[in-house]
């Protein structure tokens, strides 16, 4: 198959590449500032409506599995056009590209889509996110459906494990605790955790 991943520098990404790879597909890593060195590299400004759809259209992809996000909780509040363009509007031209292309799009979601009274969620329950982000994903979700023909929306929690240029929670904990430092932590938030390479 040929698998257009966006994100794939980041912690989910850069595993679907990796995976994707090892199992004989041509994949097209593609990128905003740092370049994948497995795959083909692409770089590609997903909040550039003309530039998803030229390089989709030369592509053709299989499938799409949209990873790329803001996911910067409090971030997403200070710079609410930022989070706009990348979580929902991106959405919007990658789903309506892969229409076109006659694509499968995978779109990563959160479980931020959710206020988390409940807990244990599942696909039928209502969202009603309490930040923007969580907003924000959850238009990009709408919008997947809206446009896109074939679609899949995998909704997560907590991704951590190793790989990408960020810390993760794990990663963080680890590299605190492996210096001695005092860290601190919420006791009133529960989370299913999902390692990135098994959600890969």
């Amino acid at each position: 198959m040929r698998i257009l991943v966006t994100g794939s520098s980041g912690l989910l990404g850069s595993k679907v590449v990796s995976l994707a790879l090892k199992r004989g597909h041509t994949v097209f890593s593609a990128y905003n500032k740092h370049p994948m060195e497995t795959g083909i590299a692409l770089k590609l400004d997903i909040t550039d409506a003309e530039g998803v759809k030229e390089a989709i259209r030369k592509i053709k992809p299989d499938a799409i599995i949209h990873t790329a996000a803001y996911t910067n909780v409090d971030g997403c509040e200070e710079n609410r056009d930022l989070a706009w363009r990348v979580n929902a509007e991106a959405c919007k031209h990658i789903a309506t590209s892969s229409a076109e292309v006659g694509a499968h799009l995978v779109y990563v979601s959160t479980d931020y889509v959710f206020n988390g009274e409940k807990g244990f969620y599942s696909e039928g329950d209502e969202p009603n996110p309490i930040n923007y982000y969580g907003y924000t994903k959850l238009m990009g979700e709408e919008f997947v459906k809206q446009y896109a023909k074939s679609w899949c929306i995998a909704g997560t929690s907590v991704i951590y494990g190793w790989g990408g240029l960020k810390l993760n929670f794990a990663t963080w904990l680890i590299q605190n605790l492996e210096r001695g430092s005092e860290v601190k932590a919420l006791v009133d938030q529960y989370v299913s955790p999902t390692l990135n390479t098994n959600l890969a």
